[in-house]
């Protein structure tokens, strides 16, 4: 079910947005796309791996499928289901290098046209404030810039900002039954009829333009199970934000700016759509 809107929120009243005590987040990704730099490969990515502080970095390592690439567009094939997408054929057997530090809670992944920085906490790590992934994200783009300098292989050509929170909101929590899950706003009310029909599920996903077409928001809701394992009831919900850079002029200090806005973007919205009970569960802190 998906729909599009606006997202009204101004700059004002987001210098800081308020803190949870416990958020139901499990994840959470800071990230940047940048032009494909020709003379990457997977061995130049094992490369930079090494140059990494082995005290820190020696978890597991991994290579995945890349990530395709996703620009925001804001011509009106974005508006109507093309949300930026940009799929890509191609015979480069290029791969994702995904690597964990030693406590498990931290990884970086690193791809020719991406790099991202994520904190983990699946199993229970606990959670890390935004400013410390911000320097982490800031320190290993800049480690990646200057090994992409020192090998020869060019300058990163950065086209857009990305950020990810990934939240796990089980039953028992804020809700017991679908039929409740309108402790979200973006969820009307979800009819049972006795007798008749009994509400089971639902999945949606929604995409907001950020004012001034600095980026979008995209929120996608899906009811799952927490593992094969592990059989509670969750909802899944994502929020994801992106927005444009120019290659030309966009140093750390840009990124940097633009993650800022899609972090405050993602978190100011997630207390503007959860209820007052909700954000109340979660030990809302509005001193911030």
């Amino acid at each position: 079910m998906p729909s599009t809107g606006h997202l009204k929120i101004s700059d004002s009243g987001m210098n800081e947005p308020p803190n949870y005590k416990s958020p139901p987040v499990v994840e959470t990704i800071l990230g940047l796309q940048f032009d494909s730099v020709p003379k990457l490969t997977n061995a130049h990515l094992g490369a930079f791996w090494k140059t990494l502080d082995s005290n820190v970095w020696s978890g597991d390592i991994q290579d995945v499928p890349p990530l395709e690439p996703a620009l925001e567009k804001f011509v009106e094939q974005g508006q109507w289901g093309g949300f930026g997408l940009n799929l890509r054929l191609t015979q480069d057997p290029s791969s994702r290098l995904q690597i964990k530090n030693s406590s498990a809670d931290r990884m970086i992944q690193v791809q020719n046209e991406r790099i991202h920085f994520n904190w983990l906490g699946l199993d229970g790590g606990t959670y890390v404030r935004y400013p410390a992934l911000r320097d982490g994200f800031r320190d290993t783009l800049q480690q990646f810039q200057r090994f992409l300098e020192d090998e020869g292989l060019g300058v990163i050509r950065p086209n857009q900002w990305e950020v990810t929170y990934v939240n796990h909101i089980p039953k028992g929590t804020v809700w017991n039954r679908v039929d409740d899950w309108h402790f979200c706003g973006l969820i009307g009310n979800i009819p049972t009829y006795p007798d008749l029909i009994e509400a089971e599920n639902f999945r949606g996903d929604w995409h907001f333009v950020i004012p001034n077409q600095r980026g979008r928001l995209h929120i996608e809701w899906k009811h799952a199970r927490r593992s094969v394992s592990d059989r509670q009831e969750i909802v899944v919900l994502n929020l994801t934000a992106r927005g444009p850079l120019k290659p030309e002029g966009a140093g750390v200090d840009e990124i940097l700016a633009g993650i800022d806005l899609g972090r405050k973007t993602i978190v100011q919205t997630f207390v503007r759509i959860m209820s007052d009970e909700a954000n109340a569960f979660w030990g809302i802190d509005h001193a911030n």
